[in-house]
């Protein structure tokens, strides 16, 4: 039995707390897992905590009345805080933190990975061959141009967006770019609706932008253009999508992302112009030690006394 003060990571998703054990290991602080969150409750009532570090469990205003007086800090290990309260934190005196830096390339690369795949038909071509014996290159449509012809629209021009638009710049013809926040070229997004072939997402999930992608915004795209998503599956209306590649008003949709996840639409995976992966654009080894040592040290700091590296942006 520790009488040390618990750091609590919740449903982690690994099983391997080397990295968290060694930047913890000459600290007062030791690392407490749950794989689930039936017993919620109790742990984060546990005077002891101090720290709560979660993945995908929402951390509500209901939590947080729930949670310990002691506890002073609590991180999403990842890019987004959209499953936080925030307001709900900073009332009871709790700083909130993220990982906004790890993983730039490796997103970016995926969305480039993503694109090339969706542009060049790969799943359609795979899934002619393997499951219905069909060796046809015009299986693809006739529909089908050469990428340095098309226009490409980057929604969201921080830090991954704008990585991922310098790796695309070489290979498309012209790159529109729209950011409600940063200086972009476009000044509406319906510049890029307007003019793009393929559109790249690369947004935080905001209650302003949620379905960002939807019937509406869809039937403003005039060039039944490719959509990609690496950012957050809330930004895209999965109903809308479907119905959108069925009447071919979206030639094609590449998503890492799903607003279910890891539930999957049955109608989305029976078509074949969809390519999938499962919100991995973010991981290789050191991407993973990266968002892992970050999210401990500036919990280490906060507990220290000293301002975090990585507090959440001030919500208005």
């Amino acid at each position: 039995m520790t009488n040390k003060q618990q750091i609590l990571l919740i449903k982690p998703g690994f099983h391997d707390f080397s990295i968290e054990h060694n930047l913890l290991a000459s600290t007062p602080y030791e690392l407490i897992v749950i794989s689930n969150d039936t017993d919620l409750i109790l742990y984060i009532s546990n005077p002891l905590l101090v720290a709560i570090i979660t993945i995908d469990t929402p951390i509500t205003k209901e939590i947080i009345k729930h949670t310990s007086s002691s506890c002073r800090v609590i991180t999403r290990l990842g890019v987004g805080f959209d499953i936080i309260d925030i307001k709900a934190c900073f009332q009871h005196n709790i700083t909130v933190c993220y990982v906004p830096d790890y993983g730039t390339n490796e997103v970016a690369d995926h969305a480039v990975a993503l694109l090339f795949a969706a542009h060049r038909r790969l799943s359609i071509y795979h899934r002619s061959i393997v499951e219905k014996n069909i060796w046809n290159h015009e299986i693809a449509g006739n529909d089908l141009h050469s990428l340095n012809t098309l226009n490409l629209g980057v929604i969201g021009m921080g830090r991954i967006g704008s990585c991922f638009a310098n790796k695309m710049r070489p290979f498309v013809k012209e790159i529109f770019s729209y950011d409600p926040i940063i200086p972009s070229n476009c000044t509406s997004i319906d510049e890029i609706f307007d003019q793009c072939d393929i559109i790249s997402l690369h947004l935080p999930l905001t209650t302003t932008n949620y379905h960002l992608i939807s019937t509406d915004s869809i039937n403003r795209m005039k060039r039944r253009p490719i959509l990609i998503n690496v950012s957050r599956g809330g930004l895209v209306d999965t109903q809308a999508v479907i119905q959108a590649l069925k009447n071919r008003q979206l030639s094609y949709a590449a998503l890492d992302v799903l607003e279910n996840e890891p539930e999957i639409d049955s109608e989305l995976i029976k078509l074949d112009c969809i390519q999938l992966t499962p919100h991995a654009a973010w991981y290789t080894q050191e991407s993973q030690i990266a968002l892992r040592t970050k999210a401990i040290q500036d919990i280490l700091r906060v507990m220290n006394g000293e301002q975090p590296i990585y507090p959440v942006p001030v919500q208005n």
